[in-house]
């Protein structure tokens, strides 16, 4: 295939393009908005419109996970990663329809933006419990001390499982999103993942017996409702949507809070928000739309189509870059500038179409307590070290250590 080679290193992993990749995105948007990577080997769409359509067009298949197993792999690897494959094809993020509406169903009550207020307490007292325990620090790093603290029991008392197993979990996602996320490893990574996913459903699954004797009020509970009166939902679509809200519950918003306060910090934002609490709506939309969780997500070409004008093969990798498209200046006035105030603010942050981020409502609401009382606690707070981000592909996280100074 002849591509036109851009001017730029397009290693999506260099270290310059991970710790600024809007420049690159710039160009791609200008120059080549529907691009072949070749190092990547596959397509990145850049443009706001492109990108919109994309996350709304049926013959952009959200299963990559098929492709990649039937191609990629040997007959010997794909009996031996059987178990990753069957778990990674039972989340909504990774099946189209009519298998995607079904197991949507599967979340739907557990996410909808008035069941998520009530789970307010839960994340006030979290907030409170973390930040408390900053007292007689000078430093502290955002995320092993916060960001990761917050999401994680937050997400694990809304599922029902004990805060003792935290260490569990986050182990557990790491090695699986080392592999979904485009992680940098050794060639061990779906080794390692699958021997996650293995500990992972025993440990689910141990919960879920003890949830058929008795039931609480709990996610698993909610969810073991809805199997009971739909015949089509299993016990292992029970565990593994449990996994993947466990999974994606608390690494997310991890990021999440680490890039929003750095943000905040670096634009200097982070006083007027302090002195303008009523603008954290915005403020956090603005964040997710400037440095979000997420560069962008992946797609397979279902047949040959156009994208941008761009011929598209079938079976093509397509990356839906909405880190570029959240910056696109047709979309957004001085798209560079973080805006605590921008309104309307139409970022694809948490993706568009069927395929919306389900949590998107808790994760904001997490990010939302943590502003209005760090804000608070601490109205000069500055970063005291450099912010330096993991390799991955898809996802845009800051590395451990994020130290902040207090004051």
């Amino acid at each position: 295939m002849d591509h036109e080679v851009i001017s730029v290193d397009d290693d999506l992993l260099d270290p310059g393009l991970l710790q600024d990749p809007f420049p690159y995105y710039r160009e791609l948007r200008e120059t080549r908005p529907v691009h072949w990577n070749e190092r990547w080997r596959g397509w990145i769409v850049s443009r706001y419109e492109d990108v919109y359509a994309g996350l709304h067009d049926q013959r952009l298949l959200a299963d990559t996970i098929t492709p990649y197993f039937q191609t990629r792999l040997t007959p010997e690897e794909r009996e031996r990663f059987a178990l990753t494959y069957e778990v990674l094809n039972s989340w909504p993020v990774f099946v189209d329809p009519p298998k995607h509406t079904q197991l949507r169903k599967i979340f739907s009550r557990s996410f909808t933006p008035k069941t998520v207020q009530t789970m307010r307490g839960i994340v006030q007292s979290f907030v409170t419990e973390f930040l408390d325990g900053w007292k007689d620090k000078q430093e502290v790093d955002l995320i092993s001390d916060f960001g990761f603290l917050v999401p994680a029991n937050v997400i694990a008392t809304i599922i029902g499982a004990p805060r003792e197993d935290l260490h569990r979990f986050h182990k557990w996602s790491w090695e699986l999103n080392e592999l979904l996320h485009g992680g940098v490893g050794s060639p061990q990574r779906m080794d390692r993942a699958q021997q996650s996913i293995i500990e992972f459903k025993a440990y689910l699954q141990g919960l879920y017996e003890e949830r058929l004797k008795q039931p609480r009020d709990d996610m698993m509970s909610w969810l073991m409702e809805v199997q009971r009166t739909d015949g089509a939902i299993t016990a292992d679509d029970v565990v593994y949507s449990c996994m993947l809200i466990l999974n994606a519950g608390h690494e997310t918003t991890q990021i999440m809070i680490g890039n929003t306060v750095t943000a905040l910090l670096e634009s200097g934002q982070w006083q007027r928000l302090r002195e303008q609490p009523q603008l954290v709506k915005t403020a956090i939309e603005e964040c997710l739309r400037f440095n979000g969780p997420m560069k962008g997500t992946m797609r397979a070409a279902a047949q040959d189509m156009k994208i941008g004008g761009v011929d598209v093969k079938q079976g093509d990798r397509v990356m839906l870059l909405m880190a570029a498209a959240n910056r696109d200046p047709a979309q957004f006035p001085d798209p560079d500038r973080l805006d605590i105030s921008r309104n309307p603010n139409p970022h694809m942050a948490f993706g568009h179409g069927i395929h919306f981020c389900l949590g998107a409502p808790l994760a904001r609401l997490e990010v939302e307590v943590s502003l209005i009382e760090m804000t608070r606690r601490y109205p000069n707070l500055e970063l005291a070290g450099p912010v330096k981000y993991e390799p991955r592909i898809l996802s845009r996280a800051i590395e451990a250590p994020l130290s902040v100074r207090l004051r």
